[in-house]
């Protein structure tokens, strides 16, 4: 059950990230729309359904939440970059992504906005300063300060574990 819940292993922060980490994990981020679109590009609307696991999302929910959360990551960039340690504003991923319109709208909307998000954050992490990247944010969710660099970590593996996701859903339909 686990290697489906974290395919490529669960999520660990590192105590420091070199320049050339922190750049091949932009580099991720950068990369994560066209990876995305070229793995969920010509499905039929009922293999959109498929899950990677009992009780998982499927496909379409896992797009929907990529668009959501990495939007939320670009807002904590900046809220870190123009702010002294601002708390970040939590959020269920759960009850998001039950919301009516990533039900109705087709995945090509998140597509887009994964595009057009992950183009501005990449943009954006690879103008920082090595000080930029030290910026902090509060997440009173789980009482600890993060720096910017921590989250580029995180979301540099967030793209690739749900992408593992949907390989695994994937697979599922040949079974």
């Amino acid at each position: 059950m686990e290697n489906l819940k974290y395919p490529i292993g669960e999520y660990k922060p590192q105590e420091a990230y070199s320049k050339l980490m922190i750049d091949e994990q932009i580099k991720s981020i950068k990369c994560l729309p066209e990876s995305l679109k070229n793995k969920v590009q010509g499905l039929l609307k009922r293999d959109e359904l498929l899950q990677y696991r009992d009780g998982g999302w499927n496909i379409k929910q896992l797009v929907h939440h990529i668009g959501e959360s990495h939007t939320n990551a670009y807002i904590r960039i900046k809220l870190a970059l123009t702010e002294d340690n601002p708390t970040i504003k939590p959020y269920d991923e759960n009850l998001w992504i039950n919301t009516k319109e990533n039900e109705i709208l087709d995945m090509d909307v998140s597509l887009n906005l994964i595009e057009a998000i992950h183009s501005k954050m990449a943009t954006l992490l690879e103008s920082l300063t090595q000080t930029e990247m030290e910026r902090t944010y509060f997440h009173p969710q789980y009482q600890k300060t993060s720096k910017i660099r921590d989250l580029v970590s995180l979301y540099s593996w967030h793209g690739k574990h749900h992408l593992a996701h949907i390989q695994l859903a994937l697979n599922s339909k040949s079974i």
